[in-house]
C-alpha cells in the first residue's frame, strides 16, 4: 500500500517508514526515514548502499527541496518508541559538550607558530602535555620544548635520556609531517 504526500509533517512520515522521495530537481532519493525535524525543516533518510562494505548511508533532505513522498507501508519498519528526553538530561548533555570543547579549546595556543602547535598536537594525541609561558610545551613534567620546537630545543627535566629520545622522535615526526604538508 502506498501514500502519497508533499510535507514532512505528515504523521506517516515517520521513523522507520520506508519512502520515496521526489526532490524539486526530480531526482527520486529511495530509503528509510531515520528522523525529521519539523522545525528546522529537515529529513533523513537511512539509505542502502551497493558495493561497498558499508550498509548504509544517511542523507539530510532540506523539506523546501521535496517535491513528493511516496510511503511505502508494506515494507516499512515496525514503529519504534521514541523516547522522550528530558530537560535535565539535555543540560547535562549540553554541560558535557561543553566541557568537552574548552578542554579542545585549551590545547590551541595562538602564540605558537604552526609547527609549534604541531608539534603539540602529535605529543598530545598519546601523552599528557600543557602549555607552559603561553610558548613552550611541557611533556609528562619530564621534557620541555622551547620556540622553534626542533630536536636541539627539547630538553630533559628530570635527567631521563630515555624518555628525551623518545620525544625527541615525535617532535622529528611532526615537524617532518607539517613540513610534507606545507
Amino acid at each position: 500500500k502506498m501514500a502519497t504526500t508533499g510535507t514532512i509533517s505528515d504523521n506517516k512520515v515517520r521513523a522507520g517508514a520506508k519512502v520515496s522521495v521526489k526532490l524539486t530537481t526530480n531526482d527520486v532519493v529511495e530509503g528509510f526515514v531515520h528522523t525529521k525535524d519539523l522545525k528546522m525543516g529537515i529529513l533523513m533518510l537511512r539509505v542502502a548502499l551497493k558495493h561497498t562494505t558499508l550498509s548504509s548511508e544517511l542523507k539530510i533532505i532540506m523539506a523546501h527541496s521535496i517535491k513528493s513522498i511516496d510511503i511505502n507501508e508494506k515494507d516499512s519498519e515496525a514503529p519504534k518508541p521514541v523516547r522522550q528526553i528530558g530537560k535535565k538530561e539535555l543540560e547535562k548533555r549540553e554541560m558535557r559538550a561543553l566541557a568537552m570543547c574548552e578542554d579542545l579549546m585549551s590545547e590551541l595556543n595562538d602564540k605558537a607558530t604552526p609547527e609549534g602547535q604541531a608539534v603539540y598536537d602529535a605529543l598530545h594525541k598519546t601523552l599528557d602535555c600543557t602549555w607552559v609561558d603561553s610558548v613552550s610545551i611541557n611533556v609528562l613534567d619530564q621534557v620541555r620544548i622551547d620556540p622553534p620546537y626542533q630536536e636541539a630545543n627539547c630538553s630533559s627535566l628530570d635527567d631521563d635520556i630515555d624518555a628525551l629520545n623518545r620525544i625527541v622522535k615525535i617532535v622529528q615526526s611532526a615537524l617532518a609531517k607539517s613540513a610534507a604538508e606545507n
